[in-house]
């Protein structure tokens, strides 16, 4: 073997450590970017998987069947974990609430329903959904204008939101829970459901943290 090519095979052998280190780093890069479960070099091309993704029932109709009927729940939001559990679950507290026919659309079963999670977009407190207008006075600092109805208030830092009312959420559209009393930034963030077979089924949540 010449000088030359000698120099050549042993520069092309010691690149190999090299180029696969690289690869690895890419692919550790890519996955973080674009996490997935599916291994191999498929993995580098397949969509990411989605958290949240999960389908629970938490209600039947038959629980809340009039205006301001409610239920509390616990949604088990799951994701991947890239670790020997292979699967993380979160467990987030949510609120369903029938609400009263003037509210709804009649075109639209699922407007029915106000489905909430049941964390205080200010820090992260669990608010409550109050029916007295007394307790709202005087637990929450807020006397609700005549006619009342119930409200979610947080006892942390007395935020109150009005389920009846909504506001506009950048990337969301509008959404239930208007703030009416307190610190809170924007409306509680809510969870997408499905009605079936008599039942409302999570679906996933909206995303993001509080503040």
């Amino acid at each position: 073997m010449k000088e030359n090519q000698r120099r050549l095979f042993l520069k092309a052998i010691t690149s190999i450590p090299i180029l696969g280190g690289a690869v690895l780093a890419a692919s550790a890069l890519i996955r973080y970017f674009k996490p997935t479960t599916v291994g191999g070099v498929k993995g580098l091309v397949a969509p990411p998987d989605e958290a949240g993704s999960s389908i629970q029932v938490v209600a039947a109709l038959s629980e809340l069947t009039q205006p301001w009927d409610f239920k509390e729940f616990i949604y088990i939001r799951k994701s991947v974990e890239y670790s020997s559990r292979k699967i993380q679950g979160a467990k987030i507290p949510g609120f369903v609430v029938r609400m009263p026919d003037e509210f709804t659309d009649p075109k639209d079963p699922k407007s029915k329903f106000v489905v909430v999670q049941r964390i205080c977009p200010h820090l992260g407190c669990t608010f409550n959904f109050v029916k007295s207008p007394e307790e709202l006075a005087g637990g929450y600092n807020y006397k609700p204008p005549a006619p009342t109805h119930p409200y979610f208030a947080c006892p942390c830092h007395l935020s109150v939101y009005d389920p009846t009312r909504k506001t506009d959420v950048a990337l969301q559209g509008p959404l239930p829970g208007k703030v009416v009393s307190g610190p809170a930034p924007r409306p509680p963030r809510t969870m997408s459901f499905d009605i079936k077979d008599g039942q409302i089924l999570i679906t996933g949540t909206e995303g993001g943290g509080v503040g």
